[in-house]
């Protein structure tokens, strides 16, 4: 059987956070390699002033030196849900390093705070890395209550764009095992796009698949208001994960305009499992 491997970023080295009970109990349930990764962020704007450059460089050094030394508390992690898995440690631009270290993994994992943001949604750490890793990333809201399980009541949102299509065909491994699926089907929304999925369409794939699901359609008018349905609808099914594409139009677009994306991020309290 092929493995799964799942890479875990760290931005802190605290390891009992939602980030990585969501990540521990997401490899369990696929059986998955787990590593942890921390980078020690070294930006290129530490370069601009040469007489800063060695102050920095010692600065970061010591970062990493920290860092390795939580090796062995990774492993007891590790050990306590019986995977397996390596503690990394790194420098450099933090969004370059963990997409470049995420291309040799399946799933990359990474907490988002709900309270404090590097930027705007969709140009924040996060974010950047949804865009720039090409793998699909489980987002885990710093205020999310993650359980020993995940994925059990699963909650897909659809639109028929190729971020919906990416995120489903993901998310299939965890669809596959869970105990109830539901599918809101927005796709009325984006009927003028090209539909990604082979005819006779969702409900064929989805049964070759064997995925079991209840699709809902979700007629939500705007697609600004699609956010607080899905969140809402989510609540009322007692989800525990949400799959999703994201950003199937511009940050830009949507910072100015509102989204799914940008809301769901802002007030998601569930992991969220998202590709671009």
């Amino acid at each position: 059987m092929p493995s799964t491997d799942l890479l875990l970023y760290l931005q802190e080295t605290d390891l009992h956070s939602p980030g990585p009970r969501a990540a521990a109990a997401l490899a369990a349930r696929l059986g998955a390699r787990l590593d942890g990764l921390y980078v020690a962020d070294l930006p290129a704007a530490a370069f601009s002033l040469p007489e800063a450059v060695p102050v920095q460089l010692e600065e970061t050094r010591r970062r990493c030196v920290e860092a390795e030394e939580h090796g062995a508390q990774w492993q007891q992690l590790l050990a306590t849900h019986g995977l397996s898995g390596q503690w990394r440690v790194a420098q450099g631009d933090t969004v370059q390093t963990v997409c470049q270290a995420a291309a040799g993994y399946d799933f990359l994992v990474m907490e988002r705070s709900q309270q404090r943001s590097d930027a705007p949604v969709g140009f924040g750490t996060v974010s950047r890395c949804v865009f720039g890793s090409d793998r699909p990333v489980l987002v885990v809201p710093d205020i999310a209550q993650v359980g020993d399980t995940i994925g059990a009541r699963a909650l897909v949102g659809w639109n028929g764009s190729r971020e919906s299509a990416l995120a489903l065909a993901a998310a299939a491994p965890l669809l596959q095992q869970a105990d109830e699926v539901l599918l809101l089907d927005g796709s009325e929304m984006y009927a003028d796009s090209i539909a990604v999925l082979p005819p006779p369409g969702l409900a064929d794939w989805l049964e070759r698949h064997g995925i079991r699901a209840r699709i809902q359609t979700l007629d939500s008018g705007p697609t600004h208001a699609a956010g607080t349905l899905i969140l809402d609808a989510a609540h009322a099914f007692r989800a525990d994960l949400l799959v999703m594409g994201a950003w199937s139009r511009s940050r830009l677009a949507q910072m100015v305009l509102g989204g799914t994306t940008r809301h769901l991020f802002m007030h998601g309290d569930l992991p969220m499992l998202v590709a671009h």
